[in-house]
């Protein structure tokens, strides 16, 4: 299957916050997560918060199968580290996971970054999500950070990075 991704725009939101919502509502089962602990996971955006999460800046990717979105991610440079770009909320919604649209969201991500000059790719997700950084780690990502605690949240985050290669393409 070929699976083709897009950036989307404002007109979409509402699609994408719907996919965040059912991508993350099982991590939020999983490891406990509630409006109390953790306010600004997406489970509890609304559409003001996929525009916010735009205008970082970063840009909305996603995903359809059969004209329906399934998939979405945020990537965009970071502000706080020269070099980097930054993965965030990748979601795929259930009934889609493990037909390569992750894969496929990430490919786009690090091809932005690559022709923005980024050296790397970052990402940080729940650490307790041991089969999710397995995924990431089979994807190139290495860990550079683990264990991070950020009060109140009720899980640790580790951080990855997937190093980009600028000068491959001219060998």
């Amino acid at each position: 299957m070929i699976v083709e991704v897009d950036s989307l725009g404002s007109g979409r939101y509402l699609e994408a916050l719907a996919v965040l919502r059912a991508a993350f509502e099982t991590v939020r089962e999983q490891f406990g997560i509630t409006r109390e602990n953790n306010p600004h996971y997406p489970v509890y955006w609304g559409v003001g918060d996929v525009a916010r999460a735009v205008s970082r800046p970063a840009r909305l990717l996603g995903v359809e199968l059969d004209s329906v979105l399934v998939g979405c991610a945020f990537v965009g440079p970071s502000t706080r580290r020269e070099g980097c770009w930054e993965l965030r909320h990748l979601a795929v919604v259930p009934e889609a996971r493990h037909l390569g649209i992750g894969e496929a969201l990430i490919r786009a991500a690090t091809e932005g970054a690559v022709s923005d000059g980024a050296e790397v790719l970052r990402i940080g997700i729940v650490a307790e999500n041991l089969p999710l950084a397995q995924w990431y780690r089979r994807l190139g990502f290495r860990t550079v950070s683990q264990g991070e605690s950020y009060p109140p949240l009720p899980f640790t985050v580790d951080h990855l990075e997937l190093p980009l290669r600028l000068s491959d393409k001219s060998i």
